[in-house]
């Protein structure tokens, strides 16, 4: 399988760097673009915090204000969280190591039936999204099903699928939300298929894009055979009815939509929820699904952190955090347009890519934004192509508009720097963005 090959390729680099030479170019590029952001100062960085509040970080003794985290409504540092996960360390002790088949708490029960209050569907935890993704996949998709992926759903979505080519099932992938370009494959697939399955992200996670999912919603209602699967990671809690997340804000159930989402991210907590369209389905994968059955139940602490988040979910209290989250987003936006920042999108979300062009430059607008006391993630070949490479930078309800305005001045500074070098243009850098002719990129059947 090529997931397991790429993991065993990174394990022999960590210990015979000698071997590197020996690598598939593709590995090799790969390792070299991340040994430069490291030799770079601006990857695998290490913060040598006392405690942490969610955006401030000590890099090197220096304070640095993170944009870079995936909590975006900052219930890691909610008392009330915290408190709850220390009850139940102090009742249930860290962890309990007995499959959920053979024996479930009860307190595990109740967070799945607020999380099912949330959503207004069954759901099932699990204890990470990737894992879920190979409970979930292979018991939905049959033999008989075709699979399009879209070009950039998640990578643990694509390892997933590998696994079920691996068993003889079809997939292919389709360019980024081009719902034309898919409708065309679903047309020519569902001849040959029983089920044609659209493998998407809710948001995705480096662009900070939506699904297009008024398109899907009418490919769902107009193909008999076309169905859905949506990794929601990034969606979850900052948008949406009780923070049901970005998927089911914009197409509500749906027989044919099945979903899964981190509870790590925007809820603040940990673990994963599958969320089904069926009971049926949910009895299925909970008394089948391979990583439900062979693996341990999650630590008590974070049910006990994730019962008192969804409580605050089903309050009015979500609706508080998602303005506050909303306002800086939106002062996000319109700072970055001020600036002539470019940017993959002006989405509503909290994700934005800072386009920078090429590794060279991305690494040269890291390094100075460091220096001003900010930081952000890095954006690169492979989780974008090469010449989309950036900044991927994220906003959360604890950042000033002091804060926001202090990092994107210093994006700005450093490429008008850039730009009298004869290195960046702006302008290209944004039309690279662009949406490109629908076409099928790539077959994993090829």
């Amino acid at each position: 399988m090529a997931w397991l090959k790429y993991k065993i390729h990174l394990i022999i680099l960590q210990h015979f760097k000698a071997m590197v030479n020996s690598l598939p170019p593709q590995l090799e590029f790969v390792f070299d673009t991340f040994k430069y952001g490291k030799d770079s100062g601006i990857l695998q960085l290490r913060a040598d915090n006392e405690s942490f509040d969610g955006k401030r970080l000590y890099i090197n003794g220096k304070e640095t204000i993170s944009f870079n985290t995936n909590n975006y409504l900052d219930f890691q540092d909610d008392a009330r969280v915290k408190e709850a996960a220390i009850e139940m360390i102090r009742k249930f002790g860290i962890h309990t190591s007995i499959p959920r088949p053979f024996m479930s708490f009860s307190h595990f029960e109740e967070a799945e039936q607020k999380l099912e209050r949330i959503f207004g569907q069954p759901t099932l935890l699990c204890n990470t999204t990737s894992s879920g993704h190979f409970s979930y996949l292979p018991l939905i998709i049959g033999k008989n099903d075709a699979i399009i992926m879209d070009q950039f759903v998640h990578k643990s979505v694509q390892q997933t699928v590998q696994y079920l080519k691996a068993d003889g099932v079809y997939a292919e992938f389709v360019r980024h939300n081009q719902t034309d370009a898919l409708e065309q494959r679903i047309k020519i697939l569902q001849e040959k298929y029983e089920k044609v399955w659209y493998l998407c992200d809710g948001v995705y996670s480096m662009h900070g894009d939506g699904a297009p999912f008024s398109d899907i919603e009418i490919l769902l209602n107009s193909y008999d055979s076309f169905y859905c699967y949506v990794d929601d990671a990034h969606g979850m809690s900052w948008i949406g009815e009780n923070g049901k997340g970005y998927v089911f804000h914009h197409l509500p159930q749906h027989d044919k939509l099945f979903v899964i989402t981190s509870l790590n991210k925007g809820f603040g907590s940990f673990c994963s929820v599958m969320v089904f369209p069926n009971q049926k389905t949910k009895d299925l994968i909970r008394t089948i699904g391979s990583s439900i059955i062979f693996s341990t139940c999650p630590p008590h602490s974070s049910i006990g952190a994730l019962s008192a988040i969804a409580d605050i979910h089903l309050s009015e209290e979500i609706y508080e955090k998602q303005m506050r989250l909303k306002e800086n987003i939106d002062y996000f936006n319109k700072k970055a347009i001020e600036l002539n920042i470019p940017l993959a999108n002006n989405s509503f979300t909290p994700i934005f890519l800072v386009g920078c062009g090429d590794n060279d430059n991305t690494v040269a607008v890291a390094q100075h934004i460091i220096a001003n006391g900010y930081i952000t993630g890095i954006s690169s070949y492979p989780s974008v192509p090469l010449k989309n490479s950036g900044l991927r930078t994220n906003v959360n309800i604890n950042h000033t508009f002091i804060e926001i305005d202090g990092i994107l001045n210093a994006i700005n500074e450093v490429m008008e720097r850039l730009e009298n070098e004869g290195k960046l243009n702006r302008e290209d850098v944004k039309k690279s963005f662009k949406s490109r002719k629908s076409k099928i990129v790539e077959s994993l059947a090829s």
